[in-house]
């Protein structure tokens, strides 16, 4: 598309605040109609939907993982809305940007589709409308479960609308649903380019949509019991054979448990597309390039979170940063010859353990401060001296980058068998439920279960993607959120213990869903409506 130069203005109204349409600069007589039906065209089309993905996730993990019961805020950084909720407003800025970034991305998808009725026929095309259409259910799904009632848009806009209705969320869902089922038929089991949409992808996602359907009040019967069924059908009796530290191994992101993913490459030349903001809010406190990292200790892991493994659980040391080199690194190069910092046991064995474990490396291991589990872990006073989660840690060279490209998974076997084991507890398939979760406690060491109830569930689903973005909708979905955090997140404990229900709104009502932004109310010509309890 070098000779083009073309400027689209997402007409979403309620979005951009925007009067402009597609306009486009013809450079070299090339115009849209003209490039966007050729096979090379149309592809840079799907390219886009694809770095829309960006996007969405770049700014930070906040909208998915703060307001919690696995993290806190610890250094005033996060939002307070975003937080503890009592100043959750129509004009927190990250849910505007959400908001809006999500329409914009819908947008992108919108214009493919409309292109693939233009565009010369080629042997792909089938698969990349699938692969358009899984996209734009996935940023519906996102939609609603965060707002609720959201206006479809199932065309794209070319001309200036200043008027949409919110559909109801039940029909938002039947949209997801029918999208996503024709996707599954066209799209094949596997592709060429690592982070393509396949089948195995959108079965895990409309498996998900499904389970998150059964809770609503406008659920089908079999909701929970086609959940199960899909997301069989997205394990396909593929095991979880990589050990757990393996899956978050810097350069070892394209891995075969990997579903799908948002890429990330440090040779990207793509505006935007260089690097992410998902490593830094993880803590402890570190600043500069010359430390190899920024972090800034915005979200804490709570003393629920740190102290949920087993001792045998492998998944706390694949998670959490135990060792801590200077210069930081989450992956180091040679750590044989690397001075550890900070050493953090948090069994009775290894921290009994600690004087063999320094005279094993009395070079790098003698100056080590020895940090063990206690209260101080989770102080929220402690910026520095904790464990830090290293899921999207890179590996440092010898010349440290702050810049993150660990890609973001989306879709992972691990998640997949926890939707499976979920979805059959709540089909009532106790057994089967089981099995799928014994699978995953398998793999990381932790002890065989015999009983499971959706207490339970949520805790494996805490121990093995926390910090992933999946946590908000976790407790947004089972209806969780107020009980969990009232109790677990420090933040949220404190405003109740003081008689403040942070979650209680406007007119009695509770803040579960997010606040449709104000700048989406302010710029429709008619009555946009909002949430209740803004």
């Amino acid at each position: 598309m070098k000779n083009i130069k073309t400027i689209v203005v997402l007409l979403v109204l309620i979005v951009t605040g925007c009067s402009e349409y597609l306009e486009e600069d013809n450079l070299g007589n090339t115009t849209a109609e003209n490039y966007y039906t050729t096979e090379k065209g149309y592809e840079g089309l799907v390219n886009a939907a694809y770095a829309s993905l960006r996007n969405v996730y770049q700014p930070t993990p906040y909208m998915f993982c703060a307001g919690t019961d696995l993290f806190f805020n610890a250094h005033e950084e996060v939002p307070a809305g975003l937080a503890s909720y009592q100043n959750l407003t129509p004009g927190t800025a990250e849910v505007d940007v959400f908001f809006s970034t999500l329409y914009q991305s819908i947008q992108k998808t919108n214009m493919g589709l409309a292109y693939a009725e233009k565009t010369e026929d080629f042997s792909a095309l089938k698969t990349r409308v699938a692969e358009l259409k899984t996209i734009r259910a996935y940023y519906y799904f996102l939609l609603v479960q965060n707002f609720g009632d959201v206006t479809l848009v199932k065309n794209m806009i070319d001309e200036p609308i200043t008027h949409f209705e919110r559909t109801p969320a039940k029909e938002v869902y039947e949209f997801i649903i029918d999208e996503l089922k024709q996707a599954i038929v066209d799209l094949p089991p596997t592709q060429t380019d690592f982070g393509r949409v396949t089948q195995r992808a959108a079965q895990h996602i409309l498996a998900k949509v499904y389970l998150t359907r059964g809770y609503e009040s406008f659920a089908a019967p079999s909701d929970f019991s086609d959940a199960a069924v899909l997301a069989d059908a997205a394990i396909a009796s593929q095991g979880l054979n990589l050990t757990f530290d393996k899956l978050f191994e810097y350069n070892k992101d394209k891995n075969e448990e990997v579903l799908w993913s948002i890429q990330y490459s440090p040779e990207s030349t793509q505006s935007g597309g260089l690097s992410h903001n998902w490593d830094y809010p993880w803590g402890p406190l570190v600043q500069g390039a010359n430390d190899g990292v920024v972090k800034k200790s915005t979200l804490h892991p709570t003393q629920y979170l740190l102290t949920l493994f087993e001792d045998n659980d492998t998944r706390f040391e694949g998670t959490f940063l135990n060792i801590k080199t200077t210069p930081y690194s989450g992956w180091r190069l040679n750590p044989a010859n690397t001075p550890v910092a900070y050493y953090y046991p948090r069994t009775a064995a290894q921290i009994a353990d600690v004087p063999a474990w320094r005279a094993a490396d009395p070079l790098n291991r003698t100056k080590t401060i020895i940090s063990p589990i206690s209260d101080h872990w989770w102080d929220r006073l402690n910026t520095t001296d904790y464990p830090a989660l290293k899921k999207y840690d890179r590996v440092q060279t010898s010349s440290p980058s702050i810049q993150y490209t660990h890609d973001l998974y989306l879709a992972r076997l691990g998640e997949t068998y926890l939707i499976a084991a979920e979805a059959y507890f709540k089909s009532g398939n106790t057994a089967s439920a089981l099995a799928r979760i014994n699978t995953v406690r398998l793999r990381a060491g932790a002890s065989e279960k015999a009983s499971v109830d959706l207490d339970f569930i949520l805790e494996e689903r805490a121990r093995e993607l926390a910090g992933e973005g999946f946590r908000w909708l976790d407790l947004k979905r089972t209806g969780k959120l107020m009980e969990y955090t009232k109790v677990r997140n420090p933040d949220i404990k404190a405003l109740f213990d003081s008689g403040i229900d942070p979650f209680l709104g406007k007119g009695g009502n509770f803040k579960i869903l997010r606040p449709i932004p104000l700048s989406a109310i302010a710029l429709d010509s008619g009555e946009y409506a909002q949430n209740p309890a803004y």
